[in-house]
C-alpha cells in the first residue's frame, strides 16, 4: 500500500483522483482525515503510476510518516493500525 496526499477538485470539497486511479487499473480510498484547505489522505493499494494523473489532479505520494503526521495534525491520537490504514477518530453524536 502506498499513500497519497491530494487536493479536492474546488478546494474545500468536490471529486477527488479515485476514480481516475480506477480506470488507470488501481484502487485508492479515501482517508477519515481531509484538512481545511482541501487536502486530503489517501491509500493506494496497487502500483500506479499516479504521475499519468498530474495534469488533472495535486496528488502526490507521500510516505507513511508523512501521512500519519498529516493525520495527527488535525487529531493527535491517530495511528497506523496492522492494515497500514491510520486510525479514524471516533465518532460522538452531539449531546
Amino acid at each position: 500500500m502506498k499513500y497519497l496526499k491530494w487536493k479536492l477538485s474546488d478546494g474545500v470539497s468536490g471529486t477527488y483522483p479515485v476514480e481516475a486511479i480506477g480506470a488507470m487499473g488501481g484502487s485508492a480510498n479515501p482517508s477519515a482525515y481531509a484538512a481545511s484547505d482541501g487536502y486530503h489522505i489517501g491509500y493506494l493499494w496497487e502500483d500506479v503510476d499516479i504521475s499519468q494523473l498530474d495534469s488533472v489532479w495535486d496528488v502526490t505520494e507521500v510516505t507513511e510518516a508523512e501521512a500519519l503526521a498529516f493525520a495527527q495534525a488535525l487529531w493527535a491520537d491517530a495511528e497506523i493500525m496492522t492494515d497500514g490504514r491510520i486510525s479514524a477518530q471516533p465518532f460522538v453524536p452531539p449531546a
